[in-house]
């Protein structure tokens, strides 16, 4: 049986989430509202997992979760928040979910079930010895963590990072010659000294691959690396978001929450440390499918009508990446008139229009023009 504590300083809604975990089987240790005895609870008490309410007065969910970590407690974290926006600093935590206010009872089964398989993983793994559950993110700074800690791997050099994020953008298995290694990473060296730097490089990754026994290590195939796997592939966000992609998974009401989550964590630029040219033509790539799933995500949320805060935050991160996309502005003008009316709408009308002329010269077009009267007549 899961344990677990709920900690939110609105006395209401922890009642709320303490019925909706009984009820879900889960064996509620205790209840707080004061986040400041909520980390004495925790460390008294061991629940396999800590629901927090983000936004307390003094001690912030976010700052709670960093010394639960920071004192080593074995426990997952959840958090709860009325604010999507938070969800990115969620994960910079570590947190294994994040909730919306108020607490749907499909989302909290959704991280029941992650919180009951990350328990029995680790539960067979405990003095194993063995390999370790590797998870990369190529979106936003690059990182890779091991087993879901906290503090991601920690490189010799810069190189080191940017070979080893190379490699993970490769198919599994391929074998990458040396000499484009040498291109993409060291172009203004001879053949003599990048040789020489690749070689100590991959050496140096191996060792941290091994200390930290991953199962993964770069691998000498003829004139250049493979990148083997002892076992499982590591979890990567650009390849589950190619995934989606590719595989025309669309949004359901099944797996709405992580394809919104996905979403938002692909949402950080690609690659973003890293200024190598070989970069660019990733970038181009995992935009554009960002933007496919977004858009998808996007149609969703009209055809649905629900949560129209949600899909006008999802509109601006859209839009973000592409400003000059009218079928985009149409989608967020709708929006804003769910919102905010006609006065909401004309307002955002006449910022876009000033935008494409500042920078284009252009002018709206038809469309979204007739939308607009449509909406402010």
């Amino acid at each position: 049986m899961i344990t677990a504590i709920v900690v939110d300083d609105e006395l209401l809604v922890a009642e709320q989430v303490d019925r909706m975990l009984v009820q879900a089987g889960v064996k509620v240790l205790g209840r707080c509202v004061n986040p400041h005895e909520a980390l004495g609870m925790a460390k008294a008490l061991q629940p396999d997992v800590l629901f927090l309410d983000i936004e307390m007065p003094e001690l912030s969910g976010l700052e709670l979760a960093e010394r639960v970590y920071a004192d080593k407690l074995d426990m997952e974290v959840v958090f709860i928040t009325a604010y999507n926006q938070y969800a990115i600093d969620a994960f910079r935590v570590n947190a294994l979910d994040y909730l919306l206010k108020p607490v749907m009872e499909e989302d909290l089964e959704r991280s029941l079930e992650r919180i009951g398989r990350r328990r029995q993983h680790r539960g067979g793994a405990v003095g194993s010895g063995g390999q370790r559950t590797a998870v990369a993110a190529l979106f936003g700074k690059f990182a890779l963590h091991m087993d879901d800690t906290l503090e991601p791997l920690r490189w010799v050099t810069a190189k080191c990072a940017e070979l080893f994020a190379y490699m993970l953008l490769q198919p599994w298995n391929k074998e990458v010659s040396k000499w484009e290694l040498f291109e993409a990473l060291w172009p203004t060296q001879n053949e003599e000294k990048a040789g020489i730097n690749l070689r100590s490089t991959v050496s140096r990754i191996n060792k941290t691959l091994r200390d930290c026994r991953s199962g993964m290590a770069l691998a000498s195939v003829r004139n250049g690396y493979r990148l083997d796997l002892s076992d499982e592939a590591p979890s990567v966000d650009a390849a589950e978001l190619e995934r989606f992609v590719l595989d025309t998974v669309e949004p359901s009401l099944e797996n709405l929450a992580y394809v919104d989550q996905l979403v938002l964590r692909c949402s950080r630029p690609f690659l973003q440390e890293f200024d190598g040219a070989w970069c660019e033509p990733y970038r181009k790539q995992y935009r554009q499918y960002f933007l496919h799933l977004g858009k998808r995500l996007l149609l969703y949320y009209e055809r649905s009508e629900v949560e129209p805060l949600k899909a006008m935050r999802l509109a601006d991160q859209l839009i973000e990446q592409d400003p000059y996309d009218e079928l985009l502005r149409e989608s967020a003008l709708k929006l804003q008139h769910r919102i905010g009316g006609s006065k909401r709408v004309a307002a955002y009308y006449e910022a876009y229009a000033e935008l494409i002329h500042t920078e284009l010269g252009a002018v709206p077009g038809d469309t979204l023009t007739a939308l607009l009267r449509a909406f402010t007549n």
